[in-house]
């Protein structure tokens, strides 16, 4: 998906400056893309706790929610991803804002992959999974920006974290990127179809003492 966030003419080609001094005017975050490193597993579990709750609190009960988060979102589960060599953490970190030097950047948003923890699906052995996308709804349309600082035309938070991943999954030698997602989770699912995933089969999952159900997503890499 290449959504523009703002016309083409406004952040490409001679016209990037006047881009920046409006993002500047306006306080506007912008978004970088690094890599996780073991030292941000504290601010990934803190990223991941509160984009799930985020994501899901209209859906799923409190207590339920709150027990999934203490279990699936410790700093040291993201410590043990982390030190996989078959996993990869790519972090959406903001600016900070254009114009506002003085304001500390933080990681808003993440994409982990990994060796396929899919139990009940028949997976081959060069399948990877994509553990978990998340992106706080406020960076949604954030400018990203390239290494050297320029917008990057056409592109959103969301679709670039889903790039890492898949160019990270290819490096890895994968064939196939598999994901499972809430079968209620409509945005996420649209984001997936409109991104070359396609249904492949269904699994159950548990949040706290509630059993949800996943639909199970590929993409051939």
């Amino acid at each position: 998906m290449r959504g523009s966030f703002l016309p083409e003419e406004s952040i490409s080609g001679a016209s990037a400056p006047s881009a920046v001094r409006r993002f500047a005017a306006e306080g506007m975050e912008t978004i970088t893309l690094r890599r996780a490193t073991a030292e941000d597993a504290p601010a990934l579990a803190l990223t991941g706790a509160a984009t799930f709750l985020e994501a899901f609190t209209w859906m799923l009960p409190g207590p339920d929610i709150v027990a999934h988060t203490r279990k699936h979102h410790a700093a040291e589960v993201y410590a043990r991803y982390l030190a996989e060599p078959g996993a990869r953490v790519t972090l959406a970190v903001t600016g900070p804002a254009v114009g506002c030097p003085d304001q500390p950047g933080s990681v808003v948003g993440y994409v982990l992959i990994c060796s396929p923890e899919l139990p009940s699906f028949p997976v081959l052995p060069t399948d990877v999974e994509l553990k978990r996308i998340y992106l706080f709804s406020r960076f949604r349309l954030a400018p990203v920006l390239d290494a050297a600082g320029r917008i990057i035309a056409n592109l959103r938070p969301a679709p670039a974290l889903l790039d890492a991943a898949l160019a990270d999954a290819r490096a890895l030698g994968g064939s196939r990127l598999l994901l499972g997602t809430h079968a209620g989770n409509s945005r996420a699912i649209a984001f997936y179809r409109r991104n070359g995933f396609r249904e492949v089969g269904t699994r159950l999952f548990q949040v706290g003492s509630l059993q949800c159900s996943d639909l199970i997503f590929a993409r051939q890499l």
